[in-house]
C-alpha cells in the first residue's frame, strides 16, 4: 500500500504495519489508524506518527525513556485490559511514546509526559494513557545547564 503525506512524501507500507486506535487520540477521535514511521537516522530519535486517514496528520513522537531520567509509571488495569497487556512478560511487545511539541524556538521543544501513546505492536493496537503520577505535561527536551 502507498499513502501519499502532506509531511512526509509517500510511504509504502504493509496493511500490518497498521496500528488501530479504537478510541482515536484525544482531540483526533475519528482517527483509529496510524502507521509508526521511522527516521532510520540514529542522531534523531524521533519517529511519526502518520495518519493512514488523513494525509497531513502525523505527530512526532519519541521514546520518553531516551530523554527521561527515572521516568516510570503504572498502567491502570483499565488501560492494560484494553491495550491486551495481561501479563509482564509482554513487555517486549510494548513500546512507549511521548508526543513532542516543536515551537519556532527549537530549544523549547517539549514531550508530553503526562499522556504517552501506549502501543501493544503484537496486537497492533495503542492509545493515549493518562497518567497520575505527573503533575506537569510538558517536559522540556534540551535542558541548558547551568551557568549557559
Amino acid at each position: 500500500m502507498v499513502l501519499n503525506t502532506e509531511h512526509l512524501g509517500e510511504i509504502e507500507f504493509q496493511k500490518e504495519d497498521i496500528i488501530h486506535f479504537p478510541k482515536g487520540i484525544p482531540g483526533f477521535e475519528e482517527e483509529k489508524e496510524f502507521i509508526v514511521v521511522l527516521t532510520g537516522d540514529i542522531d534523531f530519535p524521533f519517529t511519526y506518527l502518520q495518519s493512514v486517514k488523513s494525509n497531513d496528520l502525523a505527530f512526532i513522537v519519541t521514546d520518553p525513556f531516551l530523554f527521561i531520567e527515572n521516568y516510570d509509571f503504572e498502567l491502570s488495569d483499565e488501560d492494560a485490559d484494553f491495550l491486551s497487556i495481561t501479563n509482564e512478560e509482554q513487555i517486549d511487545d510494548i513500546t512507549v511514546y511521548t508526543i513532542v511539541t516543536i515551537p519556532e524556538d527549537v530549544d523549547q521543544t517539549t514531550v508530553n509526559i503526562s499522556a504517552p501513546i501506549i502501543i501493544n505492536l503484537k496486537e497492533k493496537i495503542g492509545k493515549q494513557v493518562i497518567l497520575r503520577e505527573y503533575d506537569e505535561m510538558k517536559y522540556p527536551l534540551f535542558k541548558k545547564k547551568s551557568g549557559e
